[in-house]
């Protein structure tokens, strides 16, 4: 009978709260395994029940790094880390915790310097559960075990197979290679980033984001003199279906296409955005549509989409539209983009009509005007004053 009882606390412990469970009891005397049962409920509704909804680890008080508190971090713990600079690369090993600063991330900075890989790393089928929330992370160089050492990726972010949450942070002075300069979304990974600051980051693809293969969420976010070698200063999308809603695009240049976004096989949707003085050196200075993309763009209100005519819309892949209206090309200084009416006027365009479209041999746009030579889309003394100073440059005994 005795032997019985001790069977069944062993199989109570284990089923209940098995963290908890002493494989010990079989040597127990019959009073010890008596009371331990007594107390074994109290146990369950409360130490057991405080774990199940998790614990706090400090960092540097409970643990010296951040690596090492999320190490010991178990279910849905939180990793609360105290103001300071932080000189590591850390991986989430796949655990569903809130990495939290205390203070936000003006004073709480993940630093990659000379860490020679990215600064955060989701590698392990993290999901929204996994949340990273205010921390500026910068100093990445990116991740060589994709693609080797000379094509790194994602500088800031790694995400492969997982989509964790991103909140209220800052990603700047991030560089790789290749793709992802502050992060990299990669194989079906549908990362959630709101509320955060992106700039000043590099890549050859997506000077801030790159999203390969995924359906990301990026919302609040504003992306700030970013920049690509090849396209897409802010982002470039690679066979993705990315929603961006209320985001702001300024200063992001592309060497060749894609000032803010380069899409490429992607089907996003862009709600509530504005676009700033964004460039790219061939086509697309806001928006380039490569093979087989279609950008929805949905109102709003007062605010314009486009800031300056520069941030124009171009590519041969797809369509621009603006969700329930009729949409057509619109003129915007020397490009051409599929809006509606309002859009296009707010833009500073000339719309074409309705089911009109962007191709060259089939529509009334403006040929660029050699004359503009600061193509602000007019003729006026500004250029006269660049074309004097360039003509006196010339003449000038080398």
């Amino acid at each position: 009978m005795v032997g019985t009882f001790k069977e069944v606390l062993v199989v109570l412990e284990y089923l209940i709260c098995p963290w908890w469970a002493n494989r010990e009891v079989y040597s127990m005397k019959p009073e010890q395994y008596i009371l331990k049962i007594i107390l074994l409920p109290l146990l369950v509704t409360g130490v057991c029940a405080f774990h199940a909804h998790g614990g706090t680890i400090t960092v540097p008080e409970d643990a010296h790094t951040i690596q090492e508190a999320i190490d010991k971090a178990q279910g849905d713990d939180t990793v609360l880390v105290s103001p300071g600079r932080y000189n590591e690369s850390i991986n989430f090993n796949g655990k569903a915790i809130t990495l939290k600063s205390e203070k936000g991330p003006a004073v709480t900075i993940i630093d990659g310097w000379r860490m020679n890989d990215s600064v955060v790393k989701c590698i392990n089928g993290e999901g929204p559960s996994t949340k990273i929330d205010g921390f500026t992370i910068t100093g990445g160089t990116g991740n060589t075990e994709l693609y080797g050492e000379l094509e790194t990726i994602g500088g800031g972010l790694l995400c492969l197979h997982s989509s964790p949450t991103v909140l209220n942070c800052i990603f700047v002075d991030n560089e790789v290679s290749y793709q992802g300069g502050a992060i990299y979304n990669g194989e079906r990974s549908n990362t959630i980033i709101r509320n955060c600051k992106i700039r000043s980051n590099k890549a050859s693809r997506g000077g801030g984001i790159y999203n390969g293969n995924g359906a990301a969420e990026i919302q609040d976010t504003e992306f700030t003199s970013n920049y690509a070698s090849y396209g897409g200063g802010g982002i470039y999308n690679f066979g993705s279906n990315v929603r961006i809603t209320s985001c702001e695009f300024r200063r992001n240049k592309s060497q060749y296409n894609g000032g803010a976004i380069y899409d490429y096989d992607s089907a996003g949707r862009v709600t509530k955005t504005i676009f700033n003085n964004n460039v790219a050196m061939f086509s697309g200075n806001a928006v380039y549509r490569g093979y087989r993309s279609a950008t929805f763009i949905e109102g709003i209100g007062d605010r314009d989409f486009f800031k300056t005519v520069h941030d124009t819309v171009e590519g041969t892949g797809g369509y621009m539209v603006a969700r329930g209206r009729a949409v057509g090309a619109c003129c915007v200084g020397t490009g051409c983009l599929i809006v509606d009416e309002q859009s296009c006027t707010q833009a500073g365009g000339s719309w074409l009509g309705p089911d009109s479209i962007c191709d060259d041999q089939l529509t009334s746009c403006p040929k660029p005007n050699t004359s503009d030579i600061n193509t602000d889309g007019v003729v006026d003394m500004m250029d006269l004053v660049l074309l004097m100073t360039s003509m006196e440059k010339s003449q000038k005994p080398k």
